[in-house]
């Protein structure tokens, strides 16, 4: 008997292994040992097939994430997948949950393969800066063809069970219940005498367009920037159409291995881990009870809370809508059915899954109506008045324990509190617009906030689609607050001499999604030309705002108004530099006598890149944000960060907190700014010749 991970069973001619190592089957030593071992019992027994199974909700989802960093153990995945390639009588596998990484690579080593419906089969590696290294460059090509490899490898995308019948990566989809549908199948293979199929010496079939590399490359050149795994993709696809296996997969493993000591993996394996911490709270116990979230109730029909009410009734909660008058409430409705007509036509879902989903939105003008709901999440206009007047009225018309929300993105969430008589069951839920698609929750924990409450919330964000991090009660919480130090550097950047193309031009070319000011013109300027006013900053009377002030007031309010920073033309909405905004930059800064100069492309990244460092270990310290990770994760998943730089906090231990603390002292000396004054976390961490990744560990 092998190891209870893996057990050898044989069932007259067949020879059934039995993987099962919870959660997700993972390919751990003791699996892939195991495996070992049953192909050992097997060739010598009398077994004429073998068929794989899967215990539990999944096949193999991938390999093993404990074992990460790890010295490696014999045998290793290509150990196994040769030997099960090579195995003198056919191997069967059965698929169901999910077959990802090195599962998928497993299964396609075995001559035959089946799987349940609703499985999910994939190469996502990318998403980790690497590759499949264990043969998927090369065996994926001569299952599905290059194209379609190309697409799934370098996309870490999983397809469909139904996809992967079409494309060849299959051979049937099983009916019933998997284990006796797997054997009926693998009795079929016997009855049939199915021979030995090695998936490696089939050859690759010819692509349908001969150019189809380029024109991938050209595709994805503007995602995939900074990236060397997506380019390695390419060329080992490319090399399965004329290498040997052999051949292909001695390149596989040397650009893997490449790729496995990049600082890009290194930072996307941080962010795997980092995305998986940020519901480890350090006060409040996993095992914490929660308080039920049956019904949920959305205040504002606009187009925040529209979109959180979608994620909801995605998610198969009931959701009831509130608004002011009945008009609307029609206007909210009929926008998130477009919504959802929008995504039926790109394929995303189907029309029947969406109507059910909208079974699950009601409307109502009546506060009334919300007497019997667990959850009320406020989304309406961002005025501190406005949402103290929602909160008292939820006060009196929801149930004890009903716990009470605000979508705020700035607001003092402690004073919203105070506007009820259970503080305790209050607390903030920054959604990110559009909310049924941005992935990022900031649950904001105000100071009365009741720990239940929190848990609750951290774990029903991940039910409905979301990455949550808890974050304290300040002035734009973590990503908000960080934001704004970024968008000062850039404001003044421009007074000193940058133009907005240089700026935008420089932070898309190290990796940022969008620069700022194109962010800027894509939200409208009046958003913060209104929150600046709010805050009472008269117009024009701070320097960092002196120019929005002044476009906002010419009505030039970004995208939506044909200029901003840029003009746009207004069909394609394309950009183009606008020198009028160019002479009001040199107008502003006579004005407010700052000397305009020469400004690179490196001084532009560091200010901005450095403002986020500085301002997150700021944050750090006050204890807005549990650890660095979660300020990694908020600006990934809100702001554009690229992913394979780690976020600003993995990125500053990078470059090493000595350098980051001089070039900030550089940047004072330079530009006079006591802002640039090294925080006192990162002077204690370089002092005890410490990083901020040393913080992780906290919870």
């Amino acid at each position: 008997m092998n190891d209870t991970a893996v057990k050898y069973e044989l069932s007259r001619s067949l020879g059934i292994i039995r993987i099962d190592n919870p959660p997700v089957n993972a390919l751990s030593h003791k699996v892939r040992a195991g495996i070992m071992q049953s192909l050992e019992q097997a060739r010598t027994d009398d077994s004429q097939l073998l068929l794989i199974l899967c215990a539990g909700r999944t096949f193999i989802a991938g390999a093993d994430i404990t074992e990460f960093g790890k010295p490696p153990q014999a045998p290793s995945l290509p150990d196994v997948i040769i030997a099960l390639e090579n195995f003198s009588k056919p191997v069967a596998v059965a698929l169901h949950g999910t077959a990802l990484g090195g599962g998928l690579e497993l299964a396609m080593a075995c001559h035959y393969r089946a799987a349940l419906p609703g499985t999910r089969l994939g190469l996502p590696e990318v998403k980790l800066g690497l590759l499949p290294g264990a043969g998927g460059t090369q065996r994926l090509p001569r299952l599905v063809g290059p194209e379609l490899a190309l697409e799934m490898i370098s996309g870490g995308a999983p397809i469909s069970a139904k996809k992967a019948l079409e494309s060849g990566l299959v051979d049937q989809i099983l009916d019933g219940e998997l284990e006796p549908a797997a054997i009926r199948w693998a009795q079929t293979l016997l009855a049939e005498s199915a021979p030995v199929r090695p998936t490696g010496e089939r050859p690759v079939p010819t692509p349908a367009q001969a150019d189809f590399l380029d024109r991938h490359l050209q595709k994805t050149a503007r995602k995939h920037r900074g990236q060397p795994a997506p380019g390695y993709i390419a060329e080992l696809v490319k090399l399965s159409l004329s290498a040997s296996l052999e051949d292909g997969l001695k390149r596989e493993r040397e650009c893997f291995l490449a790729c496995k000591a990049s600082p890009q993996s290194a930072a996307l394996r941080h962010v795997f881990f980092a995305e998986r911490a940020t519901g480890k709270l350090p006060d409040i116990p996993a095992d914490t009870p929660l308080r039920p979230t049956r019904r949920v109730a959305v205040i504002g029909a606009g187009t925040m809370g529209g979109g959180i009410a979608m994620c909801f009734a995605s998610a198969g909660i009931p959701v009831t809508l509130v608004e002011t008058t009945r008009e609307y409430l029609d206007k909210g409705l009929e926008k998130i059915r477009q919504n959802y007509a929008n995504s039926v036509k790109r394929g995303r879902f189907t029309a029947e899954a969406v109507a059910g989903w909208l079974d699950n939105i009601q409307g109502t003008l009546d506060y009334d109506d919300l007497a019997d709901v667990d959850l009320v999440i406020e989304a309406v206009f961002e005025n501190m008045a406005v949402k103290q007047e929602v909160f008292g009225k939820l006060d009196a018309a929801c149930k004890p324990g009903c716990i009470l929300a605000t979508n705020t993105s700035y607001l003092d969430v402690n004073a919203i509190a105070a506007a009820t008589s259970r503080p305790a069951d209050v607390i903030g839920a920054h959604f990110f617009s559009p909310a049924n698609v941005m992935k990022l929750l900031e649950v904001v924990r105000a100071e009365k906030t009741a720990p239940d409450v929190v848990q609750t919330f951290m774990k029903l964000a991940r039910t409905i689609g979301k990455i949550p991090v808890a974050v304290g009660v300040c002035h734009g919480f973590v990503g908000n607050r960080m934001l704004r130090a970024y968008a000062r550097q850039a404001q003044l950047l421009l007074l000193e001499g940058a133009t907005p193309t240089q700026i935008d031009q420089a932070m898309e070319n190290w990796g940022m999604a969008m620069g700022p000011l194109a962010v800027g013109d894509l939200a409208g300027l009046d958003i913060g030309y209104r929150s600046r006013r709010d805050q009472g900053i008269e117009s024009r009377s701070v320097l960092e705002s002196a120019l929005a002030d002044t476009l906002v007031e010419m009505d030039r309010l970004g995208q939506k108004s044909g200029a901003g920073y840029y003009r746009y033309d207004p069909d394609t909405r394309a950009r183009q530099a606008d020198p009028e905004v160019e002479q009001l930059l040199r107008d502003i800064a006579a004005e407010w006598q700052v000397p305009q100069r020469e400004i690179g492309e490196e001084e532009i990244v560091d200010r901005l890149i450095l403002a986020l460092v500085n301002e997150g270990a700021a944050i750090l310290q006050e204890g807005i944000a549990a650890r660095p990770s979660d300020v990694d994760i908020v600006y990934i998943n809100g702001y554009g960060f690229p992913s394979w730089r780690g976020g600003p906090m993995f990125h500053a231990d990078s470059l090493g907190l000595d350098a980051v603390i001089a070039r900030l002292r550089e940047l004072r000396e330079l530009t006079g700014d006591e802002s640039w004054e090294p925080a006192p976390l990162l002077q204690e961490l370089a002092v005890a010749g410490d990083s901020l990744g040393s913080l992780n560990s906290r919870g």
